[in-house]
């Protein structure tokens, strides 16, 4: 059966560690079309930071460039960019080793924003499902593959975002997109914490939204930095296992009883600057 599928953007997972600085791609001419492209973070809506603490001042004409195809830097936390290094950068590439984090002068070839919001903490799960985090549809899968067979998984940036490629299913009309909501819960229930393993729920509130015509695919990126730190400050090192769980039916209609548990297993994190 053909089945109609919303064209949302959803950003390629290069599973990248801070910054990648291979020159992938090249112009008819042999020359590189970026020195570097990965996930960093955008500080006070003027420059960017990497998990390694270096930093990337982008130039006012391209990020106004950028801006004019829809990326919105002030609005924006998470993003994957592309880039070429100024003239004037010294010749030393930010590589993720031990060296003192540097400042570099960047041009943006491409920028593109991944949804990205806070964690929610409550006290119990009866909590959760009583107060004000309502859930009124299930996702369809936090693994979902695209058209070339590829699979998508949940993935760290660092000890910093949990970034879930969410699948669910909506009405085909793309303003129905602003009414589901999925929002990422953390448990603050000592006398079940491991102390290997965190454990995080994820909620989606349908809104107003009552149909199930299409799949929609978005990555989303939530801000655990915190928690992974107090984590860490209580048991001495970050979680080896971190676990979603969520409610799914591959119609998307039905929310079952019982959760769907996705992992993210060995997971270590230990940068030079931490």
């Amino acid at each position: 059966m053909f089945m109609k599928q919303l064209k949302f953007l959803m950003v390629a997972f290069t599973l990248l560690m801070g910054v990648s600085f291979t020159s992938c791609l090249n112009d008819d001419a042999g020359e590189s079309m970026y020195d570097g492209i990965g996930y960093v973070r955008t500080v006070m809506g003027s420059y960017f930071v990497d998990l390694y603490g270096n930093t990337y001042h982008p130039t006012m004409a391209s990020v106004t460039e950028m801006e004019a195809q829809g990326f919105k830097m002030s609005g924006t936390d998470l993003a994957q960019i592309a880039f070429k290094y100024v003239e004037d950068t010294p010749a030393t590439k930010a590589e993720g080793s031990t060296f003192t984090p540097q400042d570099y002068r960047i041009k943006l070839v491409s920028a593109i924003a991944v949804d990205s919001y806070s964690t929610k903490h409550v006290s119990s799960v009866e909590n959760m499902e009583m107060e004000a985090i309502p859930e009124t549809a299930p996702i369809v899968t936090l693994e979902p593959t695209d058209n070339y067979g590829q699979t998508y998984k949940p993935w760290m940036y660092g000890a910093e975002m949990l970034v879930l490629p969410i699948s669910w299913k909506m009405e085909n009309k793309e303003e129905m997109l602003k009414q589901h909501t999925m929002e990422l819960v953390y448990i603050n229930d000592e006398s079940n914490e491991s102390s290997t393993e965190l454990v995080f729920y994820l909620r989606h509130n349908k809104g107003t939204d009552t149909k199930t015509d299409v799949f929609a695919v978005r990555n989303k990126a939530y801000d655990v930095k915190q928690i992974m730190s107090d984590f860490k400050g209580k048991h001495g090192s970050y979680p080896t296992t971190i676990r979603i769980k969520a409610k799914t039916d591959m119609d998307g209609a039905k929310l079952p009883e019982k959760y769907t548990d996705y992992t993210i297993e060995n997971f270590k994190w230990n940068p030079s600057n931490q």
